[in-house]
């Protein structure tokens, strides 16, 4: 028999028709559910359209951050990387995967 990881970072994120170790994964309705009330929390509190938008990005940067910082730490890389080429490569595969289930589709190079 298999046990759970029991350190958080190492638990599986969990996608909408598949089921975590727990055994409980967020439905996209609930998810919805939550996310038009944020947007309705922050649409109530501004004057205008850019501070809507200021007030949005700076909820959804903080998520992102944590969402990055884990992925860089299963990733298990053993060297920062500092080369934009690299970070953009991580980001396409790695982030991208880990969010909506599959690599980007292209990244360009010039």
């Amino acid at each position: 028999m298999s046990r759970s990881p029991t350190n958080i970072l190492d638990r599986p994120l969990g996608r909408s028709g598949a089921r975590s170790s727990e055994g409980s994964v967020v439905s996209l309705s609930a998810f919805a559910y939550v996310y038009s009330e944020l947007v309705q929390y922050h649409q109530g509190r501004a004057a205008s359209i850019s501070e809507l938008e200021r007030r949005l990005e700076s909820a959804g940067y903080g998520v992102g951050l944590k969402v990055l910082e884990m992925t860089a730490y299963r990733a298990k890389e053993t060297k920062r990387e500092t080369r934009l080429m690299s970070i953009l490569h991580f980001v396409s595969s790695s982030v991208w995967k880990s969010l909506f289930g599959k690599a980007a589709d292209s990244l360009e190079r010039s």
